[in-house]
């Protein structure tokens, strides 16, 4: 996770950070008022298709512009409250995700890893990368909100999980197709801004990947086992009281730990492979 600390120095990293707040912000404000999932939480979200694609394009800066975003959209959306604390965690994940497991997936062609989804191997782990950066948002903002009493992770994580991939799904990869020649013409991929010793060396990557995936998706159906099966809790509402609770959240704990770990294990410097070879 190193590349989420040097990116800071520089400048148009710092940009691209408040270009993306700014635009995700705005398009989640829009959307506040339009149809809501659980009211207070969540609505119909189209603007979740970019943390997606600013991680891809810009990297860290994609990631810490997805956390702001979602903050300043709470803020004058109306929906700022304890939930925006782990959203912003959320959300920084759902940026974070895409570029760190880019390189690692084989359906990346190794000659070819621009973030991209002009073939269909690259549009495959469009999907994959996609569901699972869904999944582990959905996941740690559930896992809080259950534990604080607000909304039972058995409601909440199959629909931000939901949300956020029909989104990513549906809106992505045309958008990807769009941008990306654009971005790169530009200059203003991460790989073309930051210096590929800023970035974290990673180790056992494809493990890491592997742990990225487990920790997501293992997240969601442990919580949603023990949410509506070992403690009876309805998905629409909380069933045994602090014991679904703390069910839920020894349950889903490990699996946290888990995104976090392959968080320090994935690099990213294999985006910089064009660039290192070139010289």
């Amino acid at each position: 996770m190193k590349e989420v600390g040097t990116m800071w120095k520089y400048t148009q990293m710092i940009i691209l950070v408040s270009l993306s707040a700014a635009i995700y912000a705005a398009l989640l404000i829009v959307f506040k008022g339009g149809i809501p999932l659980i009211p207070g939480i969540t609505e119909v979200r189209p603007a979740n298709v970019f943390p997606i694609l600013f991680g891809l394009l810009f990297g860290p800066a994609g990631a810490w512009g997805a956390a702001i975003g979602n903050t300043i959209g709470d803020l004058f959306g109306g929906t700022l409250g304890w939930g925006s604390i782990f959203g912003f965690f959320g959300n920084f994940f759902l940026g974070f995700i895409p570029y760190k497991m880019w390189g690692t997936l084989n359906l990346v062609p190794k000659d070819d890893l621009s973030p991209n989804t002009n073939t269909w191997r690259k549009f495959a782990a469009y999907v994959i990368i996609a569901f699972v950066a869904a999944t582990a948002c959905g996941v740690v903002i559930a896992w809080y909100l259950d534990l604080m009493g607000m909304v039972p992770f058995a409601a909440l994580g199959i629909i931000i999980t939901l949300n956020n991939f029909a989104a990513e799904l549906i809106l992505g990869p045309p958008l990807l197709l769009l941008l990306y020649p654009r971005i790169k013409r530009w200059g203003l991929l991460w790989t073309d801004i930051m210096d590929v010793d800023d970035v974290a060396d990673g180790f056992a990557k494809e493990i890491g990947a592997i742990l990225m995936i487990v920790g997501s998706l293992g997240g969601l159906i442990i919580g949603l086992g023990i949410s509506t099966g070992l403690y009876g809790q309805e998905l629409f509402q909380f069933g045994a009281g602090e014991a679904a609770k703390v069910g839920v959240w020894l349950g889903v704990l490990p699996f946290l730990l888990l995104i976090v770990a392959a968080s320090f294990m994935l690099s990213g410097k294999e985006l910089f492979v064009e660039e290192i070879e070139e010289f």
